[in-house]
């Protein structure tokens, strides 16, 4: 299906909220109105049809309804990792972490980096010399 530019006003205000829920959720705003539009009638089934339960789980995890692990969950893949990919290929927003999960995150990349670092190596010792005979120091 092709794609139309269309152009229309809204409130600095909404526009202000708009961009601080794309901000924070990641996407673009193209994507936030464009997931929008495709929602527009989803809920009065006699006019618009159902969406696949793959394609709800997905909206739900990108409007933050549901964790992007529970959406992993109930989609039967591996972990988030997939579901975000979904989202994207989808065009949905990317929703924003949580604190607890951003905070699971950087628990993770901190332990592997620590699981990453060598010992120092011991730093030998000079020599010098001093009247005719080396000495250690």
């Amino acid at each position: 299906m092709g794609k139309a530019k269309i152009g229309f006003e809204v409130d600095e205000s909404d526009l202000a909220n708009a961009k601080a829920f794309v901000a924070k959720h990641g996407g673009s705003l193209n994507k936030l109105v464009s997931a929008l539009f495709a929602s527009l009638g989803q809920a009065d089934a006699s006019r618009a049809p159902a969406l696949d339960p793959s394609t709800r789980i997905l909206m739900s995890a990108s409007t933050g309804e549901i964790s992007v692990t529970e959406a992993a969950r109930l989609l039967d893949v591996p972990d988030a990792g997939y579901v975000l990919r979904r989202l994207a290929d989808h065009g949905f927003p990317l929703p924003g972490l949580s604190q607890s999960d951003a905070q699971k995150q950087l628990e993770a990349a901190r332990q592997a980096l620590d699981e990453c670092l060598l010992e120092p190596a011991a730093t030998p010792r000079k020599r010098r010399k001093r009247a005719g005979r080396p000495i250690e120091t």
